[in-house]
């Protein structure tokens, strides 16, 4: 277990703006890509650009900020960058081309170049890190990135369900229905992922435990079956009656979607504690 030190809160925070970013680029690019949201409004494109963006830029401070750590401070640190860029040079590769394709995508407008773009961009968070150490390193690494992908699918929705003035009832009613017919196929399979990673990373049964990384992983969890209980309400309830009595149920939504947002935000936290500061030793 890691101790927080200045050097340690800069790592942990480069390392939560590297998934909150990738996450939102993923997340946005894969609604783009199924139709959920059209690269034809310009808030989309305009949203993913910067997404992506941010992406790049939270890739290369979290490139920096692990030479500080492994050198212990500002000196040292540039001739140490190369060895961290050797160990993760997989997944910075991975992450740069996925960026390009997912600028080309909103440039472009197209829904290849995004799914590609997503699809890539979650599976550089599995080349590297613990899913190297696993004794099948592709398959973890596909488990991280297809759990990835779904996170961000689902963690997006706040952000396109979000009951704005631009979108009619209507629009809003087909785009939360569409959202729902394919979350409710995503994540099951999101939940199953995630169990799995965290058996596998967590050494079984005596890794889950143990006290820091067990309570990040069950905080995880509980915030994670939080929202799906929300999800399952917007579908039954809200998705049902939005057309019927619009102004009551978009005040509803735009509070479900707040607290799906601080669910979100909870679950990504303990996930960043647990695969660093709490992280089992295996």
């Amino acid at each position: 277990m890691l101790t927080l030190d200045g050097l340690g809160l800069a790592g942990l925070s480069a390392k939560a703006a590297w998934v909150v970013t990738g996450l939102l680029a993923i997340g946005l690019s894969m609604q783009a890509a199924c139709g959920i949201i059209s690269t034809r409004e310009a808030w989309v494109r305009r949203s993913i650009l910067v997404a992506a963006t941010a992406l790049a830029v939270a890739v290369a401070t979290r490139t920096a900020t692990s030479a500080m750590e492994l050198a212990g401070g500002w000196d040292g640190a540039l001739g140490l960058a190369s060895l961290v860029f050797e160990m993760q040079q997989t997944s910075i590769f991975a992450s740069a081309l996925a960026v390009g394709l997912l600028v080309a995508g909103a440039v472009f407008r197209s829904r290849l170049l995004l799914a590609s773009g997503a699809i890539l961009a979650a599976l550089a968070f599995g080349l590297t890190g613990h899913a190297r150490s696993q004794d099948m390193p592709w398959l973890a690494a596909g488990l991280v990135g297809l759990h990835v992908g779904l996170a961000g699918f689902w963690a997006s929705a706040p952000m396109t369900l979000w009951p704005t003035n631009r979108l009619s009832s209507v629009a809003l009613a087909a785009r939360n229905r569409r959202f729902g017919q394919i979350a409710i196929m995503a994540v099951p399979v999101l939940m199953i992922a995630g169990d799995v990673l965290a058996w596998l990373f967590g050494g079984g049964v005596e890794g889950l435990t143990r006290a820091a990384y067990g309570t990040m992983i069950a905080i995880k969890a509980i915030c994670a079956v939080m929202a799906l209980c929300i999800g399952a309400w917007n579908r039954l309830r809200l998705a049902r009656v939005l057309e019927t009595d619009p102004q009551r149920d978009r005040f509803l939504l735009a509070r479900a979607m707040a607290l799906d947002s601080a669910l979100f935000s909870g679950a990504i936290l303990a996930v960043v504690f647990a695969t660093t500061i709490a992280a089992p030793m295996t």
